[in-house]
C-alpha cells in the first residue's frame, strides 16, 4: 500500500480489490477516526466541544461494530476473488465475439476482481499477442461499466477505467498506432482525474506516456515523464519500480547523446536494487 492515507470514500473499494491487505486496513481503521466513521452509524452529539471518552464497554462495542462491518466486506471480497478465476476461465473458453454478450447478459460476471484478472491477462499478452490482449482490455472496459459504484466506489471504478485505457494504449503503441495510443492515454488521464488519486496509478500512466514519447522521438518529454514517475515511486515506497523507470531514463539519456549522464543514472538504479 502507498504510504498515503487512503481516502475514506474508497476504503471499502480497496478492501474489495485487495483482500490480502485486509489486516493492515483493519489496523488502520481502528486507529483513524475518519475511517472509523465509515462503518459506524452513531450520530455526532451536538454541543460537545471537548473530547469525550466513552466507557470501556461502549468503546469495545464500537470496535466490534467496526470490525464486523469490515469483515463482512472482506469476506465478500474473498468470495468474489475466488469466483473471478472461475469466471475468467469460463469467458476464455468462449469465442471472442461471444464473450461480451455473455458478460452483459449474466449478473454473475459483474465482478471487479474479474475485471482485474482480465487486465492482468491483457498486460501479459502485450508482447506476444497484442491484438488478443487489446480485446481483453476492451472487454474489461465494458465490464466496469456494468459494476455498481455504490458497492465498489465511484473513485475505484474510475481508477479501473483509467487502468484499462492505459493497457489499451500500450497495446496500440505496440502495434505502432501512435495516434490511437495517444488518445487512449488521454482517456486514461481523464478517468484517473476522477478517481481515488492513487499516486501509483498516476506514476504508471507517466511511464506509459514516456514510452510513447520515445516512440515519437520526443526524447526531452520522455526524460521528464520518467523523472516524474521515479519521484512518485520513491515517495510511495516502491524502489524497485523506481529503479525500472531509472533504467529507462538512462536509455533515453543515451539516445539524447548524454552517455555520462546515462552512466550516473544507471548507478542510481543499481543502488535502489540492492
Amino acid at each position: 500500500m502507498p504510504r498515503i492515507h487512503p481516502k475514506p470514500e474508497v476504503l471499502c473499494g480497496l478492501i474489495q480489490l485487495l483482500p490480502d491487505t485486509a489486516d493492515r486496513l483493519l489496523r488502520h481503521v481502528l486507529s483513524c477516526p475518519s475511517c472509523r466513521a465509515l462503518t459506524t452509524s452513531a450520530p455526532a452529539k451536538p454541543g460537545n466541544l471537548l473530547p469525550w471518552r466513552p466507557p470501556e464497554r461502549e468503546a469495545d462495542r464500537t470496535v466490534d461494530h467496526v470490525l464486523a462491518g469490515f469483515r463482512s466486506r472482506i469476506e465478500a471480497a474473498a468470495r468474489e476473488r475466488d469466483e473471478a478465476h472461475r469466471l475468467l476461465a469460463e469467458l476464455l473458453r468462449r469465442r471472442p465475439e461471444h464473450r461480451e454478450m455473455l458478460m452483459r447478459n449474466s449478473r454473475r460476471f459483474r465482478n471487479l476482481c474479474l475485471c482485474g484478472l482480465l487486465l492482468q491477462r491483457s498486460h501479459q499478452m502485450s508482447v506476444d499477442a497484442p491484438g488478443q490482449g487489446e480485446q481483453l482490455a476492451a472487454l474489461a472496459l465494458a465490464l466496469v461499466d456494468s459494476l455498481d459504484p455504490a458497492w465498489y466506489g465511484a473513485g475505484v471504478l474510475a481508477d479501473t477505467r483509467g487502468r484499462a485505457w492505459m493497457i489499451l494504449g500500450n497495446h496500440r503503441q505496440m502495434a505502432a498506432d501512435l495516434p490511437a495510443a495517444e488518445e487512449a492515454f488521454r482517456q486514461a488521464d481523464d478517468h484517473l482525474r476522477r478517481g481515488t488519486g492513487d499516486p501509483m496509478e498516476k506514476a504508471q500512466l507517466l511511464v506509459y506516456k514516456a514510452f510513447l514519447r520515445q516512440a515519437q522521438h520526443r526524447l526531452d518529454e520522455a526524460a521528464l515523464l520518467f523523472r516524474r514517475a521515479v519521484s512518485i515511486f520513491l515517495s510511495t515506497g516502491e524502489p524497485l519500480q523506481a529503479a525500472d523507470s531509472i533504467l529507462q531514463l538512462a536509455a533515453v539519456e543515451q539516445d539524447r547523446g548524454e552517455p555520462e549522464r546515462a552512466s550516473q543514472i544507471l548507478a542510481q538504479a543499481d543502488a535502489l536494487r540492492q
